[in-house]
């Protein structure tokens, strides 16, 4: 006599089941922020301070270094730079492509291409203020981080990510312009 069970009726067909997973993160698609604000400085002198990338880690929230890596032989305008950022057990490095247009006063900085982001550009823009008295400075930011968990813990600080870097800048060019009176 034999105990053999036939195997076919225990095996059933697969069946679809839903995905579930312990955390819900966001996906990563790419957020925009922009801040702006009106100083009284002279719009090339608040340029001079933004396309000095090597002083970012001196005064900018989060930026642990910062180091320019190449410069263009003929402006010497920085083309590439490396920035350390970091937040509590966040700490990375990564390169930029950057781009300083000294006569439109614009400083563009991309990173797209770290596998850190899918996504990730700065632009300063400075133009002359509408009362002739000092820049309206403006910084447009447009990022998405590749690994969900950054987007996750990124997307708590992101919105205020722009005016923070502004509020910073702001009180850079104060201590280092010094207003000057009219």
């Amino acid at each position: 006599m034999s105990l053999a069970v036939p195997l076919r009726p225990l095996l059933r067909p697969l069946r679809p089941c839903s995905r579930r997973t312990f955390f819900d993160l966001p996906t990563a698609s790419p957020q925009r922020f922009t801040a702006s604000r009106r100083l009284p400085h002279p719009p090339a002198a608040l340029y001079r301070l933004i396309s000095d990338i090597d002083a970012y880690h001196e005064y900018l929230p989060y930026c642990l270094g910062s180091r320019i890596t190449s410069r263009c032989p003929d402006t010497n305008t920085p083309t590439e730079a490396d920035l350390r950022v970091g937040w509590g057990a966040f700490d990375e490095t990564f390169r930029s492509r950057v781009t300083c247009i000294p006569e439109r006063l614009s400083v563009q900085a991309d990173a797209s291409q770290n596998p850190l982001f899918k996504q990730l550009k700065a632009r300063w823009e400075i133009k002359d203020s509408d009362d002739g008295h000092g820049g309206d400075v403006s910084l447009h930011i447009e990022f998405a981080f590749a690994n969900p968990l950054y987007a996750a813990v990124g997307g708590a600080v992101a919105p205020k990510v722009a005016g923070v870097m502004v509020d910073a800048f702001e009180k850079r060019a104060r201590e280092v312009l010094k207003i000057v009176p009219t």
